[in-house]
């Protein structure tokens, strides 16, 4: 049977042990002690690694973030062959884990340097599509076609009627027109607040198969974690920047990436490793389980070349290190 190697293995230890360490607070209601919290336990776990690991996404810039922040280098640096970037997401959905709703996650991506497209902390509009898909564009569709036009290709895709389909959309002012176009179209929404890399791995991946695509203006730095698992599914993922505000829109300008559009190979190369710890359960993965006052349980899905696996921690050690199959979560 297929196995992770030591070094994915080594990533799916840095999110468990940050999963395990924020969960006394969860529910709590401060949002920002988690966070704090989530950074400094990711922070340490990648300080303990061998190798040199440079966060090229992170909390945010040097001025206003003390850790984890993007250009931070980590790792004890012992072992010369191990030189990696990272993107970072201690505590992803961190108002739902203070609040103590679902669907929080402990969340990181390596690759070898260079291998991961920086982007601005800004937002991205965003579109991706189920692997059966995979002819979206050579039907003459991109990131700009409308509803009307992108979904009837899709459930043709799919086996199925417009009208069986439902896109995940974020919940704001932005995506009014957006949402109204899927609706007249035919098909459903799924509205969420938060969480669009959760929302993601259920459109491609998930036990429900209750959502087919995923659309609109997401946050950019989610956008590579998203473009990981397209890459890994073979589904079509289309990206381009959105930048908010002027800063953001220069920065855009400077790394080149102003109009352009982004696909899942663009920000995302080759032998790239994905971890994700649940905290709290979303529909497919589980969250931390507490035994006993400090025991806990850890389900992580690992995601490398190989394939995705179900990896679970007690305590810190490894119990489970399967391949990744639906029931999963």
């Amino acid at each position: 049977m297929q196995e992770p190697g030591i070094l994915s293995l080594s990533f799916a230890g840095v999110t468990e042990s940050t999963a395990r360490a924020v969960m006394p607070l969860s529910g709590k209601g401060d949002k920002h002690e988690a966070d704090h919290t989530a950074v400094e336990a990711m922070r340490k776990a990648l300080n303990a690694l061998e190798g040199r690991y440079h966060v090229v996404l992170g909390e945010g810039g040097k001025d206003k973030a003390p850790m984890l922040y993007t250009g931070e280098v980590l790792g004890t640096g012992r072992d010369t062959r191990i030189e990696m970037d990272l993107v970072v997401d201690p505590l992803e959905c961190t108002t739902n884990f203070a609040r103590g709703l679902p669907d929080s996650m402990s969340v990181l991506l390596a690759a070898p340097t260079g291998r991961l497209r920086p982007v601005p902390g800004s937002y991205m509009k965003q579109l991706l599509l189920p692997p059966a898909a995979a002819d979206f564009s050579k039907a003459g569709l991109e990131l700009d076609s409308e509803p009307a036009d992108v979904l009837p290709f899709v459930a043709r895709s799919l086996g199925l009627g417009v009208s069986d389909l439902c896109v995940v959309v974020q919940d704001r002012p932005r995506h009014a027109a957006l949402i109204a176009a899927i609706r007249a179209a035919g098909a459903g929404v799924s509205l969420i607040d938060s969480g669009s890399i959760s929302a993601a791995f259920e459109v491609l991946k998930g036990p429900s198969r209750r959502t087919h695509l995923l659309w609109g203006t997401f946050g950019a730095p989610e956008a590579l974690i998203i473009a990981f698992m397209a890459r890994h599914s073979r589904a079509p993922f289309f990206g381009r920047m959105e930048p908010h505000d002027d800063l953001s829109a220069e920065e855009t300008r400077k790394l080149g990436l102003e109009g352009h559009l982004l696909l899942a190979q663009d920000l995302v190369g080759d032998s790239s490793v994905l971890s994700m710890s649940g905290i709290h359960s979303s529909n497919w993965l589980a969250g931390v389980k507490r035994l006993s006052h400090e025991s806990y349980l850890v389900s992580t899905l690992l995601w490398d070349d190989t394939g995705p696996y179900l990896v679970e921690h007690r305590d810190g050690a490894v119990i489970v290190a399967r391949p990744w199959v639906e029931e999963s979560g």
